[in-house]
């Protein structure tokens, strides 16, 4: 069965996103190049713990062609983010990988 809502992102074990693709400056299309060929979107599940941020829509544009531009607030978040993928990849590796104590 599929949650729709929820208070909680740690409640729900996947999260079904659209995935968008940086293309110039702070726009983003929403046909990235995994599946620009067909002109469709792209989809992916991702675990609660890979959810990082929560944007305001007051903070985002929707463009006629189906993408989005980010304040530039959220446009600096997004490159500290995404200069640092070495480092975030590596920390979901080693919560991935951590041993779950016995509750019992």
């Amino acid at each position: 069965a599929a949650i729709t809502d929820s208070l909680k992102i740690s409640a729900i074990s996947n999260l079904g996103v659209q995935v968008f693709e940086n293309s110039i400056a702070n726009h983003f299309t929403a046909f990235p190049q995994a599946t620009v060929l067909l002109y469709t979107r792209h989809f992916q599940l991702i675990s609660s713990i890979q959810f990082l941020v929560v944007l305001p829509p007051s903070f985002i544009t929707v463009q006629p062609d189906g993408g989005v531009a980010l304040d530039t607030e959220y446009m600096t978040m997004f490159h500290r983010l995404n200069s640092q993928t070495k480092q975030l990849n590596a920390a979901l590796r080693a919560f991935n990988s951590r041993k779950q104590k016995n509750v019992d």
